[in-house]
């Protein structure tokens, strides 16, 4: 079972990492360009056992991309949280998301809409109440970039975050919400 969650998310990473390249061609062709988002990320969930308060993991979101058409790109997005608990459990999550982009430009802002899939990985210390460390994972959701100049901006993002993970024991599994808001801000940088 192990090896299966390792042999998925290296096939995560590697599309990740090779599909901007296929892009690439696309984006050339057009009068399009890319864009590289960073910032800091809220996440109203918990990746901790249930029936602990969760304490609202923050951490950092991190996308780019690459449009195809005027109006059509393809995003890779990457984020990770960590949380803890009084106990001194904690967990970590690394999303890696992948979709298409759908943007338009009025003046200085650039509002966007996207469908993420990819998969969430979790990683433990202390308790270990989930099945699997790998879950299929997708995000759904838009924002709005402000652009101060033709290559710097800032951006709001909201998504709707849904994983599918299972916990080992059966009886907390109804207890167990797989969709929780993602609040994202940061800088973009536009070429």
């Amino acid at each position: 079972m192990r090896q299966t969650s390792k042999h998925i998310l290296k096939h995560a990473l590697l599309a990740g990492l090779f599909a901007p390249l296929f892009a690439l061609p696309l984006v050339a062709q057009s009068d399009a360009h890319a864009v590289v988002f960073g910032g800091y990320s809220y996440f109203d969930g918990s990746y901790t056992a249930e029936g602990t308060p969760p304490n609202k993991p923050s951490g950092w979101n991190a996308a780019i991309t690459g449009n195809l058409q005027h109006h059509l790109g393809l995003t890779a997005d990457l984020s990770g949280y960590s949380q803890s608990i009084d106990s001194g459990d904690s967990s970590r999550v690394t999303n890696f998301l992948f979709g298409p982009t759908v943007s338009v430009s009025v003046r200085s802002f650039s509002p966007f809409a996207h469908f993420l899939v990819g998969v969430a990985y979790v990683s433990h210390t202390g308790f270990r109440f989930l099945s699997s460390s790998n879950s299929f994972a997708y995000a759904a959701g838009g924002g709005l970039d402000y652009n101060f100049t033709r290559h710097f901006g800032v951006r709001g993002q909201v998504d709707l975050l849904h994983n599918n993970f299972t916990t080992a024991d059966n009886q907390l599994q109804t207890r167990i919400n797989h969709s929780f808001p993602r609040i994202s801000t940061g800088l973009v940088i536009r070429f």
